[in-house]
């Protein structure tokens, strides 16, 4: 989906039909999402990243590495980003657990090595601003040095739970998270607007 749908969306929200499907400190403490769209098969949705927000240092993974239970398309809407992929080692330097994001339930599954497959830089306004994850990647974004607006077009789930992938030693840590209110969903709404009138 291009920057000019996802701006429309943008302008033709209703704050009070979205406001209980987006999310505060979504993932990461301080980066939000805006949800623009929410059915069984198909979600369009905007991440902020800031790196101001995010307790996080610019350059590293914004996340443990991870596959999704559905298909999705992104694209960078404002600023840069760096998308990572990987595939499984024969070393044993990461844990591997199903995941259900719904209970936050975890099942180890054994230990991996995580290899690096690709490293692409996705620059808004470009024709590297999109890219496409299906459910068995494996993946990571880098935290940006500067905000980011990214658009997300997810399908249907397939899958009934996802796998992530722990750094031996290291712990799932998780922010609180929470639905937004009608006002917090329309001033996320402003934000974007105004991030992509600028860009």
């Amino acid at each position: 989906m291009n920057r000019n749908s996802f701006f429309q969306m943008l302008k033709e929200l209703n704050p009070q039909e979205i406001a209980a499907h987006s999310v505060l400190n979504h993932h990461v403490e301080g980066m939000n999402y805006l949800c623009l769209h929410r059915s069984p098969k198909l979600t369009v949705k905007l991440y902020f990243i800031d790196p101001a927000r995010i307790d996080k240092t610019p350059g590293s993974m914004l996340v443990t590495p991870h596959t999704h239970r559905y298909a999705f398309e992104s694209t960078v809407l404002t600023g840069q980003l760096i998308h990572e992929t990987f595939r499984e080692g024969v070393d044993s330097d990461h844990d591997r657990f199903v995941y259900a994001p719904e209970t936050k339930m975890r099942l180890g599954t054994g230990s991996v090595g995580l290899w690096q497959r690709s490293v692409n830089t996705h620059i808004a306004r470009t024709n590297t601003d999109s890219y496409w994850v299906d459910t068995d990647e494996i993946h990571n974004l880098i935290v940006p040095d500067r905000p980011v607006l990214l658009g997300l077009v997810q399908f249907a789930d397939v899958l009934p739970t996802s796998t992530v992938y722990l750094r031996k030693g290291t712990e799932m840590v998780f922010p609180q998270s929470r639905e937004t209110s009608p006002v917090e969903a329309w001033a996320l709404r402003n934000q974007a607007l105004k991030m992509m009138e600028v860009a």
